[in-house]
């Protein structure tokens, strides 16, 4: 893959790691959780790849980081109906605090490709 953005190559890979997780719930909350997690992560990236190709990046950004506000609630509702393991939780919850930061930063910079 080509030098890509660190937020970008750092949210792939989160949502690489998420969707390895998603694919174990039980199959209750497999289709109605599981499914909408995948889908908001596959959004978010979607986001994300377009603000890399726009002119004004901001309002992408800031749909971004709502939709990722919502993937934290989701993350934190699985870990409550004790499908997401406890520890799985808290990386997951460093990893969307990590990739919001990185976004914010983005935010702030408008355009700085790093």
């Amino acid at each position: 893959m080509a030098q890509e953005l660190k937020v970008i190559a750092d949210f792939y890979d989160f949502t690489l790691w998420m969707i390895r997780h998603t694919e174990k719930f039980p199959r209750h909350h497999r289709y109605s959780l599981g499914m909408a997690i995948e889908n908001r992560l596959q959004s978010i990236l979607g986001l994300l790849l377009r603000a890399k190709y726009m002119r004004e990046k901001g309002p992408v950004l800031a749909e971004a980081n709502i939709e990722l506000e919502t993937l934290r609630f989701q993350i934190r509702l699985a870990r409550d109906l004790k499908v997401l393991p406890v520890k799985s939780h808290g990386h997951a919850a460093e990893q969307t605090q990590s990739i919001g930061s990185q976004i914010g930063g983005w935010l702030k910079n408008r355009g700085a490709a790093r």
